[in-house]
């Protein structure tokens, strides 16, 4: 099978697996609301119904903030540690909706692509939160070296140190990113096919499957990266553009910015369904059946 079988397998899988993409939806969406009324809640306790509620109400006006007497510094102690809570739960949340995802993608092919969803979440959390962990440091660690290490010697460098160095590590680090992906998503395709929950033993399968067929699929997740990449550049250039004035204008956004999102959470399951699909090719494991 070539790698747009694999692509084209991959988007059934996820159109499949719609259900859940809209539980992610939902989920994420509660999260942020929490935030956004913990914030909303907070400015108007701190201004009350002054003339400075109208200014923000009209757009964010730091000045209003700074010189109201309680200050930026308060506003920011008061939703930090709310902000902080709501990204970790999102993190943990997203783990535990990956463990679902992969399971599911990994028996779209045979019709029971609802079935298992949660429970594969439950006991793939802990597995893929530890694998999601070893690669971002092996992420962090790569990026540290090839990009942050010449840009801090460029920065403290008298001389300035070289821009080629620098541009030759953006590349470099530009070319292994697909590959620690592929070991991540790789090591979850195994861990969801596998009733052995061994997260040590997942990352070294998903460097056996990674390098065992490296061409195509490091060219498959370049692929599936470039078009995330441009979404999220479409994204940002229709945030940028459209500036909506009145209510109705901002309920328009809102609704926009969650199709946006929708869109993203489903190139992400179909990034997934293609690499379970890739995987599923070169390992004939039996897919696990959920009671």
């Amino acid at each position: 099978m070539n790698i747009f079988n694999h692509f084209s397998s991959g988007a059934s899988r996820s159109i499949k697996s719609w259900r859940w993409i809209l539980v992610i939806w939902s989920v994420t969406l509660f999260l942020v609301s929490m935030l956004a009324l913990s914030m909303r809640s907070g400015i108007n306790g701190i201004f009350g119904k002054s003339m400075i509620t109208e200014k923000l109400v009209s757009g964010f006006n730091l000045d209003a903030v700074v010189n109201s007497g309680a200050g930026l510094q308060i506003i920011v102690s008061s939703f930090r540690t709310g902000f902080f809570l709501v990204v970790l739960f999102g993190l943990l949340i997203n783990v535990f909706f990956n463990g679902g995802l992969f399971s599911v993608l990994a028996k779209s092919d045979s019709g029971s692509a609802n079935a298992g969803f949660f429970e594969g979440a439950a006991s793939n959390f802990w597995s893929f939160l530890i694998i999601g962990i070893l690669v971002t440091l092996m992420i962090a660690l790569a990026g540290f070296l090839l990009v942050g290490l010449p840009v801090m010697i460029r920065i403290n460098s008298v001389s300035g140190g070289s821009s080629a160095v620098m541009k030759t590590g953006f590349v470099i680090m530009s070319l292994l990113l697909p590959v620690f992906l592929l070991v991540a998503d790789n090591a979850r395709a195994w861990q969801a096919s596998d009733l052995k929950r061994n997260a040590f033993r997942a990352i070294g399968q998903g460097f056996k499957n990674t390098f065992g067929h490296f061409f195509s699929s490091w060219l498959l997740m370049l692929i599936m990266l470039i078009v995330q990449s441009a979404y999220t550049l479409l994204v940002l250039k229709i945030a940028g553009v459209y500036k909506p004035v009145s209510s109705g204008g901002i309920f328009v956004m809102f609704v926009l910015i969650q199709v946006l999102f929708l869109i993203r959470i489903w190139l992400r399951t179909w990034r997934y369904g293609t690499v379970t699909s890739m995987f599923g090719s070169h390992n004939s494991a039996p897919p696990i059946q959920y009671n």
